[in-house]
């Protein structure tokens, strides 16, 4: 009853503001302070959601209080690892430190998005996939190839910006 009322009283707000709610893409769910209890008593877990790009859990902080964590959700970030990719199969072509210059703005704009403190591993991980796909694209190159993990750790062309934490209090 009270899913049914909220969910009235929304779909009456968006109206007041010529907007409709996409009823195959909305829900109601259980998420803030008490989602993780409510549901705990139950033997579930609280329910995420994912918008703008974040996948947002009911979480706790380093002192045991209630937060919002949010992690780059899967979908963007397959997309952006597809991105470069596609990038650099259509670029192959170009000198080496173009290329680096190149994914070190696309890295750098992906960082300044999902800069936030719970999602430095993700990040740590998309730095290390997007140098994978790079290496396996330049091994492409030629059948006799000498690119190996000790030689590229060796040349500055191969530096890629290492992920900051832009937002590391929200």
């Amino acid at each position: 009853m009270t899913h049914y009322f909220l969910g009235l009283h929304l779909r009456r707000r968006m109206e007041a503001f010529s907007l409709e709610l996409a009823e195959e893409k909305t829900r109601l769910i259980e998420f803030g302070r008490f989602a993780r209890e409510d549901r705990a008593k139950s033997g579930e877990k609280p329910l995420t959601f994912d918008f703008l790009g974040f996948t947002h859990i009911c979480g706790v902080d380093t002192k045991g209080k209630f937060t919002v964590v949010r992690h780059p959700s899967k979908k963007s970030v397959r997309k952006f690892l597809d991105q470069v990719h596609a990038w650099l199969i259509t670029h192959v072509h170009w000198r080496r430190r173009d290329q680096q210059r190149h994914l070190s703005q696309m890295l750098r704009g992906f960082y300044q998005y999902f800069g936030l403190y719970y999602c430095r591993s993700t990040l740590d991980w998309v730095l290390q996939e997007v140098r994978y796909q790079w290496r396996r694209t330049l091994r492409r190159q030629s059948q006799r190839h000498r690119l190996y993990w000790s030689y590229l750790q060796s040349r500055a062309w191969w530096e890629l910006p290492k992920p900051s934490l832009l937002h590391p209090t929200v």
